[in-house]
């Protein structure tokens, strides 16, 4: 998106909170609505806690579904902490990201459990195949199909850990490039590091959400009862939407207000 004529960029940063409050200060509504949205969210997750603890108490299932259902409250306190303080939307990204990682695991975690552990997953697919090439993934077609053996599932799962290790260590990386103020979180040109290590994280997350499906339609069959559906879809809408939403609305509202007051500076 283009940004207004008139609009100087200072050094690279996101305007601190006070001077996004003095912009809006007749537009304060605006903030609102997406507070109320985000405390709604929290509400509903608590009340489910409240419900999965008086029905099962505090197993090992239990305790996974939770992990599984506070991914969205989660990304709501992060996206609104942004929106509030525009200059955190880096440590809020990451963490809403990590989150969301470890998100993914917990869900084998759980496919795991329901069927009593690793060896009996292991024993129950056994001889079971699985296609290559999960929507979205059809360009994989060419590929014999995968069986589910013990050394494949364990490359699946693998495949989705990776992903929290790299974005842990890559967060690392930037955090101390950032102190040594060469690392631009809001900068793509190809002499910042952001290009490369989101171009990392991305072919990370494209081989994390693979392995991801791949688990998914290995294990569907053999668990139809526990509505695995439904908990696929919880996870993977997250990625669909994203956490950045909230960060390019509140750009480009602020580019906006920025046009028509131009003492304003980013």
């Amino acid at each position: 998106m283009a940004r207004p004529q008139n609009c100087t960029h200072h050094s690279g940063q996101f305007p601190l909170s006070s001077e996004i409050f003095q912009v809006f200060q007749a537009q304060l509504w605006i903030f609102l609505i997406p507070t109320a949205l985000g405390l709604v969210q929290l509400g509903l997750f608590l009340e489910q806690t409240g419900f999965f603890l008086r029905r099962l108490g505090t197993s090992r299932r239990t305790s996974l579904s939770l992990w599984i259902l506070g991914v969205y409250p989660v990304f709501s306190i992060m996206s609104l902490i942004g929106m509030y303080i525009p200059r955190s939307s880096f440590v809020c990204n990451f963490v809403a990201n990590i989150y969301h990682s470890i998100t993914l695991w917990k869900f084998l975690d759980l496919v795991t459990n329901f069927f009593g552990g690793s060896a009996r997953m292991v024993q129950r697919l056994q001889g079971q195949h699985v296609a290559p090439n999960p929507f979205p993934c059809c360009c994989c077609c060419c590929l014999p199909n995968i069986s589910t053996s013990w050394s494949n599932l364990r490359w699946m799962t693998l495949a989705v850990y990776q992903l929290s290790l790299i974005r842990t260590i890559l967060f690392f990386v930037t955090l101390i490039l950032w102190t040594d103020e060469k690392y631009d979180y809001g900068d793509v040109s190809y002499t910042n590091p952001n290009s490369y290590i989101n171009a990392i994280i991305g072919i990370s997350t494209l081989l994390s959400f693979y392995g991801y499906l791949l688990f998914y339609k290995a294990t569907k069959p053999a668990l139809a009862g526990y509505n695995l559906r439904s908990k696929f879809v919880c996870i993977i809408l997250v990625l669909v939407v994203g956490a950045e939403e909230t960060e390019s609305g509140l750009r480009e509202i602020v580019y906006q207000e920025t046009d028509e007051q131009s003492h304003f500076h980013i």
